[in-house]
């Protein structure tokens, strides 16, 4: 009883009178502005503080505005932008909105955001910002993003050099294998995403999972009344070529939005080096080839409605893409016996995704569902040749050396979501949050591998695997926000989830998960924050599944039911000036997990691909984002990340421990001239870095577009990787003794590098119509649904 009085009296001292900003818009005839958006910013850091819509007679409140410094912005569609600046809450009285000087017969409202932007809990990257975001895929995009490495060869991401990384689709977390999440953005259009949220530090609401951050894709949504939408058409060339085309539209409350994308391509690799192979008769030279020529053809179409207090979705995806992968190879095995093999593999690839979304918003409480369901069909068939300088066939005819490889490969992945969250301003300094989730993950998978031996297909040894994994997590999290002052705040919460894993074995683990965010505002526009939370990246299906995958005589690719989950600690101070931010993160993971790693079977006769836990992994990582407005018409942009990292890991033939710098730059530089032209010139840079012990070298990539404004529309050119330089070094056995004493270097070698990608776009917005009345400017903190 008397925690309750005290708890009762800490809220009521706490709670300073009600105030609140008001006022009326009028146009210079002085007839009311009905539906215009009036957003309360922060002077400090032109943040969001609070939001509303003008009414049909052009009046507003914005209610709970504690004292302090803001800037009242109001935006409606055909007038100029107003901005008040305020000292606490006042009825700023009768506004007049000007007309603005540029009127259309039809609106075309055109993003003005920064490219990036840095917020407390990571940085944000405006899609529509970039000139070459048009035509490119979802991929693409993310792809550019500062500190974000896609591995096409194993269809991979990492983030900020970690690939414990989790990717949500408008704050739905894909519980999808990271492999199937690469080919659903590969997919996927740009010219459907609004904007790319790169979260290092998310708060408790978030899912606990990955221990590199989540990357949220945020999907566009229509908030106008009446018809309006936009059409874009693509075409491309650079190995093979390119094209693609969408619609958007919206009416009112509903949206829709249909995609095509198609595009043949080209990469290759290349790797030299030696390895004791007792499959081939003892130490062993190589120098392999391998080109990969895949043709897509992906569609995806998106339908939904987004009310006040309620909303649906419902997405579609299906992609056909046929692999036509050739390997060839000489094998000296020293002295003097020379063996060649040539392998040729036709792959038909075809998935189907849908991902369907409920919401309803009450004052306090929301209730989302959400249900994923996936399905991939992967046939293959390869054509082997291993013969000696006299052109004889070797091996013994059996599995291994079979001359035709047919290998079939069927996944079912469903999972169904259901969340509640609580929200409740207790008063103008305390807001409490709160909320459960259970989620239902069920991951059928069927794959095999059938030889030609003495004219009849075989299943060699446990080259078959059928398995089915269930999981059930539940979760539970609170949190309170305490407001200071209004400069101050302080953000304490935490999460506890439940999982229940199912496969061969079953799994159970219970783990707390607290995060504490602290925030301060100084007069000048300068801002810090320290955060701290504690996160979680569980080995996904494929990382566990025992199956077996034919990558060569001697090697094959399988799961790993030994990985046991990562668990991370991390610390961040971040400070932002007037658009400028900086940061430090400190992290500590435990049993991080490293895909795609060389190990051998218990008689060292035959290499295993497999993901692998390390024993430990420290981080320490500075984070910059420099705008630089030159002139008028020249601005530029920059994100660095440098970093030393240490890492020990035992899987390898001798263990290993190694500290090491690395590092990343990402530019941007955007021109806008006169007639309507603008352009823009921007790349990325990585330095050398390890993923597991495999060390990779350092790449780079230089990209430049061209937009022009048409009457309603834009045609825009872009060109990837305009000096042809995208190769990608790395090696085994640098850092220590592999499986095999293997000691290789591989290139590989990207699409870009024969030849740079140029793509056509021409993209037209249609349609007019008020600021939909149903949309307020702080509607984006509601998209992050949980």
């Amino acid at each position: 009883m008397k925690r309750l009085f005290l708890i009762s009296y800490i809220i009521a001292i706490c709670s300073p009178a009600v105030a609140q900003v008001s006022g009326k818009l009028q146009d210079v005839q002085g007839a009311p502005v009905p539906f215009a958006n009036v957003i309360l910013l922060k002077a400090a850091d032109s943040s969001i503080f609070k939001g509303a819509v003008a009414d049909e007679q052009g009046s507003f409140q914005i209610a709970d505005v504690p004292v302090g410094q803001y800037v009242l912005r109001v935006n409606a569609i055909g007038y100029e932008v107003l901005h008040i600046p305020l000292n606490g809450a006042k009825n700023i009285g009768v506004q007049v909105l000007q007309t603005s000087r540029r009127q259309l017969g039809e609106v075309v409202v055109r993003g003005t955001k920064p490219l990036y932007q840095q917020q407390e809990q990571g940085m944000v990257v405006n899609v529509e910002s970039s000139i070459l975001s048009k035509g490119s895929a979802a991929l693409e995009v993310l792809e550019r993003a500062p500190g974000i490495i896609i591995d096409h060869r194993n269809n991979s991401i990492s983030m900020n050099g970690k690939s414990g990384v989790m990717v949500m689709l408008n704050g739905k977390l894909l519980r999808m294998p990271v492999t199937q999440v690469v080919e659903l953005l590969r997919g996927m259009r740009a010219d459907d995403v609004e904007k790319i949220e790169l979260l290092t530090t998310p708060g408790v609401s978030y899912d606990a999972e990955g221990d590199g951050g989540i990357i949220n894709i945020v999907l566009k949504k229509n908030s106008s009344i009446g018809l309006n939408g936009s059409v874009s058409a693509t075409a491309g060339y650079g190995w093979g070529e390119k094209a693609g085309t969408s619609v958007q539209m919206g009416y009112n409350k509903w949206y829709g939005s249909y995609s095509y994308n198609h595009n043949r391509s080209n990469a290759d690799w290349h790797a030299v080096g030696t390895a004791q192979e007792p499959l081939y008769g003892g130490l062993t030279y190589s120098d392999v080839t391998g080109v990969m020529q895949p043709v897509e053809n992906s569609h995806t179409a998106r339908v939904g409605f987004d009310s006040r207090h309620m909303g649906a979705s419902l997405l579609y995806g299906y992609s056909h893409t046929h692999f036509h992968n050739i390997n060839s190879g000489m094998f000296n095995v020293l002295p003097d016996s020379i063996l060649y093999n040539h392998v040729d593999v036709n792959e038909y690839m075809k998935w189907k995704n849908m991902i369907a979304d409920f919401y309803v918003e009450g004052k306090h409480l929301n209730l989302s569902l959400d249900y994923l369901r996936y399905t991939m069909d992967r046939p293959s068939k390869a054509l082997n040749s291993f013969v000696n300088l006299k052109g004889e066939e070797i091996g013994n005819n059996d599995t291994l050396f079979a001359p035709v490889q047919e290998g079939y490969a069927h996944t079912l992945i469903q999972v169904g979501v259901m969340t509640l969250d609580y929200k409740k301003q207790l008063n103008d300094k305390l807001k409490f949050e709160a909320g459960v989730k259970g989620s239902y993950n069920r991951t059928q998978s069927a794959s095999g591998i059938k030889s030609l031996v003495e004219g009849e297909y075989v299943t060699g040894k446990d080259a078959a695997d059928d398995g089915v994994m269930r999981e059930v997590i539940g979760a539970g999290y609170a949190s309170l926000k305490w407001q200071m002052d209004s400069a101050t705040a302080l953000t304490v919460g935490s999460r506890y989830e439940y999982a229940d894993t199912r496969l061969t074995t079953e799994r159970k683990m219970g783990k707390l998960f607290p995060a504490i965010a602290f925030n301060k505002s100084f007069p000048g526009g300068h801002e810090l924050f320290l955060t701290y939370n504690k996160r979680i990246t569980r080995p996904a299906y494929t990382d566990l599944a025992s199956f077996k995958s034919y990558t060569g005589p001697n090697s094959y690719a399988s799961g790993n039911p030994s990985l046991i989950p990562t668990i991370t600690n991390i610390f961040k101070i971040g400070y932002n000036y007037k658009g400028y931010s900086f940061s430090l993160l400190a992290s500590r993971d435990d049993h991080p997990i490293v895909r795609w790693q060389m190990t051998e079977t218990p008689d060292s006769t035959v290499l295993i691909v497999s993901s692998q836990n390390m024993l430990w992994q420290n981080n320490l990582v500075f984070q910059a984002s420099i705008p630089v407005q030159v002139t008028d018409w020249w601005s530029m942009n920059y994100s660095l990340l440098a970093a030393y990292r240490q890492f020990k890991l035992v899987y390898t033939r001798k263990p290993a421990e190694k500290g090491y710098f690395t590092g990343s730059l990402n530019f941007s530089e955007q021109f806008k001239f006169q007639k309507g032209w603008s352009g823009e010139l921007s790349g990325f840079y990585w330095g050398p870095s390890y993923d597991g012990s495999k060390k990779v070298g350092s790449f780079w990539e230089a990209n430049v577009g061209v937009k022009k404004e048409i009457g309603k529309g834009t045609l825009q050119f872009a060109v990837e990787d305009i000096l042809a330089n995208m190769h990608i070094p790395f090696s085994f056995g640098k850092l220590t003794e592999e499986a095999h004493d293997l000691k290789t270097n591989v290139v590989y070698s990207a699409e870009s590098s024969y030849f740079p990608v140029m793509k056509l776009t021409y993209f037209r917005a249609f349609g007019g119509g008020k600021q939909s009345h149903k949309e307020s400017g702080a509607k984006e903190e509601r998209e992050r649904i949980n």
